[in-house]
């Protein structure tokens, strides 16, 4: 399993953080993945990057000398050609590759590597349940929406995280408020994905904070009173 793939483990499975003076919470995972798109690196802005996110996304093949020492797991954006290519990715320390549905079977059936299909929001039914049968870790989910979350958006992108048990992530234009990063988790999503040429720093920082303090999927709030129906038959 790839280090992404492990990551997004974690977070599916949601462990409760360890209770105790002896345990050790710095295991909690987030509640949400942060990973960055760039197309235009330099090492000072990967070395930012890393300190601020849980993966990569390169849209252009990266330059050797960036990733050499890159300690966050990352993913190519470049298709590649051939078998050979995915090894060369490999031995640079690639975790995973983008792709579409052009990408050529033989190539991303490699166990050495992950591989999320770029899947985009108008997709019907019928066409979710065939992709889910295809060999690859997860899915890319575009969405171009610049406005607030609303609930038809949010129902498109639970069609296809409701119907896969792949790995979502959520491209994103805007930093979600807290009630729509939980809107999001309840209805599947295990990342969101942002462009880090358009985002600033600090506003990764914040973002990555704000999925950090994400309560628990297993944390429970207060029950309240139910209503008994009208039409309820007394005993």
């Amino acid at each position: 399993m790839s280090k992404i793939s492990d990551f997004l483990d974690k977070i599916h499975t949601a462990a409760p953080t360890p209770l105790g003076f002896g345990a050790d919470r710095s295991e909690k995972s987030p509640g949400l993945g942060l990973f960055a798109s760039i197309s235009k690196p330099t090492k000072q802005k990967l070395s930012t990057l890393s300190n601020n996110v849980d993966g990569i996304l390169f849209v252009e093949s990266p330059d050797p000398a960036n990733v050499k020492d890159l300690d966050t797991p990352w993913m190519s954006g470049v298709l590649p050609d051939s078998d050979d290519h995915v090894s060369s990715l490999i031995e640079l320390g690639c975790d995973g590759i983008h792709c579409d549905l052009n990408a050529a079977v033989s190539i991303i059936t490699n166990d050495d590597i992950s591989v999320f299909l770029s899947v985009p929001l108008n997709y019907d039914w019928n066409q979710l349940m065939v992709i889910n049968t295809l060999p690859v870790d997860g899915y890319i989910i575009n969405s171009e929406n610049k406005q607030a979350l609303s609930l038809k958006q949010l129902s498109e992108i639970g069609s296809i995280t409701r119907s896969t048990d792949k790995y979502c992530l959520l491209t994103i234009n805007e930093s979600p408020s807290d009630n729509e990063l939980e809107a999001l988790r309840k209805i599947g999503l295990m990342g969101l994905i942002i462009n880090s040429d358009e985002f600033a720093t600090a506003d990764i920082k914040k973002l990555k904070t704000s999925l950090a303090g994400m309560p628990s999927p297993n944390h429970k709030k207060k029950q309240r009173n139910q209503v008994k129906s009208v039409f309820e038959i007394e005993d």
